[in-house]
């Protein structure tokens, strides 16, 4: 199953897509980048702290894989705006030129360049699991809102090597509970 829906976020400027499917790959589509040529994961979820994840922290792959192993396993992945997109492959290639031709005064200010870039990002990502977990998946759990276990990795590229930022947010079903009220 895949299912695909238009996000904005309102007052960032920012819109993407998320699209919803089933991981069936025993999540080797994050676990290969992650460690190598992309960043470590970082838990995410409002539930993660119940499970002793504290938000924030880089996700150890074998702590995933255990909490995974009897779970169905969803990937919300959030893909970035073509603006973004555009914006980061910019910043991006100056920074590797500069990089690469010694300037690394000029290649260090681009690097922080791409971090607030990637900053606006994780910020429209949040707000796209805030508001999913506030409505609730009626497949992860009957409760509405909810609170998920995710793991969120962060890709610079397509699977093809193409500049494509997305965010895959792996959810641990199982481990969804109905939020506490206030």
């Amino acid at each position: 199953m895949t299912a695909i829906t238009a996000i904005a976020i309102t007052g960032m400027d920012l819109t993407g897509a998320l699209r919803i499917t089933w991981v069936r790959d025993n999540l080797a589509h994050v676990e290969d980048h992650s460690h190598t040529d992309e960043t470590s994961g970082t838990w995410t979820g409002l539930a993660c702290p119940g499970h002793g994840l504290a938000v924030g922290t880089d996700v150890d792959n074998a702590t995933l894989r255990h909490l995974a192993a009897e779970t169905e396993i969803a990937d919300l992945i959030w893909e970035a705006p073509d603006v973004l997109t555009a914006e980061h492959a910019q910043v991006f290639l100056a920074a590797m030129r500069a990089y690469n031709t010694g300037d690394s005064e000029r290649a260090d200010r681009l690097w922080e360049d791409l971090r607030a870039i990637w900053s606006k990002a994780w910020s429209a990502n949040y707000a796209v699991l805030e508001f999913m977990q506030g409505t609730g998946l009626s497949r992860f759990a009957p409760v509405k809102p909810q609170q998920w276990v995710v793991a969120s990795f962060e890709h610079h590229t397509s699977p093809h090597g193409l500049p494509h930022p997305h965010i895959h947010n792996i959810v641990l079903t199982a481990l969804t509970i109905g939020a506490i009220a206030r």
